[in-house]
């Protein structure tokens, strides 16, 4: 045990995305990688945060323990941005640090810094299955009910009839390609939207439950792009939050802001256009992929366009974003 005749001062330092134990200790006491000073805090920095199993591997959001020397490697950061600043004897350090407990932190943590790696391919893949299951191609399904009324009124022959719906089923078949495994498992569209032959039911019932399971899969994949942005955006507040500048706020702020807006903006014109057409799987995907680069892009430009403005406008603040995004 040891005993410290003079209190000792720490203060917390949240960790940044791209953050390594060798970048804050030159950044913040500049100590260079690989040097006796350098293990020398390192190992400090072990013992003050336990949670810390490798030192090789911190994450953004982790909340660390530094102690505050004096000397040549005196601490950079300002003591205002401290957050806390305290002191305590050496024999208590390790019962008395103040840490994260609470493992939705962690997780937050994490969404924080990778939520792209979530949302992107996420918001690609509900955009497809959206997109497939548009009302273009659901119509494809619903036509063949029109046809059979039109075969039972005497419109159409049998032999008219069959051909048509077999045009039709092939089309949808052809547009959702690798899709029908996960629609309709080992059979195909032709062998599950057929006429039900009892008299119990009405004859378009195997067509009508199966076009009505189609459009909830639609629109579960509809809900499933908000759920996604609204994780990005959850995401961008946290990245609000711990930012250290009010430029930088405000970047991440735009950023979101015209992502966002151009996203929704993109994917209904999407779905306007496919309300009336049928399109492939691949066109789906395109389509999708093309909605989710657009807003990407549009956020890395409008964040682009405000640095070149000169930074002045304080968004976050005249929003009120400043006050809900916040630790």
């Amino acid at each position: 045990m040891y005993l410290a005749q003079e209190p000792i001062e720490y203060f917390e330092y949240r960790v940044k995305p791209g953050d390594s134990l060798s970048l804050i200790l030159a950044k913040l006491f500049n100590v260079g990688f690989g040097t006796n000073e350098y293990n020398r805090r390192v190992a400090d920095i072990m013992e003050l945060n336990p949670h810390i199993s490798n030192p090789d591997r911190i994450t953004a959001g982790d909340l660390l323990v530094l102690k505050v020397e004096t000397g040549p490697e005196i601490c950079k950061v300002p003591e205002d941005k401290r957050s806390p600043l305290f002191s305590m004897p050496k024999p208590q350090i390790l019962q008395s640090v103040p840490r994260e407990s609470d493992p939705d932190f962690y997780v937050l943590s994490w969404l924080a810094s990778n939520a792209n790696y979530l949302t992107l391919p996420g918001s690609v893949a509900v955009g497809s299955q959206g997109n497939l299951l548009s009302g273009g191609n659901i119509a494809l399904l619903e036509k063949v009910s029109e046809l059979y009324a039109d075969y039972r009124s005497g419109k159409l022959t049998k032999n008219q009839y069959d051909y048509q719906r077999k045009l039709t089923l092939d089309q949808f078949r052809k547009n959702i390609g690798p899709f029908e495994k996960l629609l309709y498992g080992d059979k195909t569209p032709h062998e599950v939207v057929r006429i039900a032959r009892g008299g119990a039911v009405p004859a378009t019932a195997n067509i009508v439950e199966h076009t009505d399971r189609l459009k909830k899969l639609a629109t579960m994949a509809n809900r499933g792009g908000i759920v996604l942005t609204g994780v990005g955006v959850a995401a961008s507040c946290m990245q609000i939050a711990d930012a250290d500048t009010s430029k930088e706020k405000n970047e991440i702020f735009i950023e979101t802001l015209a992502s966002t807006t151009i996203g929704f903006a993109g994917s209904y014109a999407v779905g306007l256009f496919l309300v009336s057409n049928p399109v492939g799987w691949g066109t789906a995907i395109v389509l999708a992929a093309g909605t989710v680069a657009a807003g990407y892009l549009a956020g890395k430009s409008a964040r682009a366009a405000y640095d070149l403005t000169g930074a002045k406008v304080d968004f976050v603040s005249g929003t009120g974003v400043g006050s809900v995004c916040r630790r």
